[in-house]
């Protein structure tokens, strides 16, 4: 009886028990048909529990059902598509792409197509990036201060703080004001009687230059 004709004589029962009764007449324990197919013994039990959430992914499946096929004398096609079929009728179904496993003519997701789609895919990544930076260098540097906009006050000095890039060379009024790595700065302006310019300027390795003017009137 040929591997096919054995199959079909053989569909009324389940994968699981397909597999278990065909390893068991020929005395294989699943200790040694796990050391003979290279397959944990794991994975072996959950096929012959009908657990088909507990297999490893998509990709390594068909090997699977060829080792065992080669090893119980079964016919892999015959074995995937009693598989498939039992994946559509389960909840697993619903859940993970296992019902779309294909036989071995058909198309699978193999290690070299999953290592071309990764390539696409980081290049994809690296084409973003690119564009980014070169977005980020021929625009000015980020500058924002705590003035929104002209204000009034009675103090003699008032605090001003802001972010911008990190790396860029901060002047308020002309001073050089330290940058944290994180591009947050700060510095007490003094101020005069009457309407006081305040000048935050920010520029970068390019000299790309960003500029923020406020005016602050001192009323006592």
């Amino acid at each position: 009886m040929n591997k096919t004709r054995k199959m079909k004589s053989e569909n009324k029962k389940t994968l699981a028990e397909l597999l278990k009764e065909t390893r068991q007449e020929k005395n294989l324990s699943l200790a040694r048909l796990s050391e003979l197919t290279k397959i944990q013994i794991y994975y072996l039990e959950a096929l012959e529990a009908g657990q088909f959430e507990k297999l490893p992914p998509l990709v390594y499946r068909v090997g699977i059902f060829k080792r065992l096929a080669k090893f119980l004398d079964l016919s892999a096609n015959e074995l995937i598509r009693a598989y498939g079929k039992e994946a559509r009728e389960s909840e697993d179904f619903h859940n993970k792409p296992v019902a779309k496993l294909k036989n071995i003519n058909g198309f699978i997701l193999t290690p070299k197509k999953i290592a071309i789609f990764s390539g696409i895919f980081l290049a994809s990544l690296l084409l973003i990036y690119l564009w980014y930076q070169v977005a980020f260098l021929v625009g000015p540097p980020n500058l924002a201060i705590n003035l929104k906009e002209d204000t009034i006050t009675k103090q003699e000095s008032i605090a001003i703080t802001g972010k911008t890039d990190s790396g860029v060379n901060l002047a308020i009024n002309g001073e050089n004001v330290f940058v944290a790595s994180d591009g947050n700065f700060s510095k007490d302006v003094q101020l005069a009687d009457g309407i006081n310019i305040v000048e935050v300027e920010a520029v970068d390795n390019f000299g790309k230059t960003s500029k923020i003017v406020r005016q602050v009137f001192r009323n006592q």
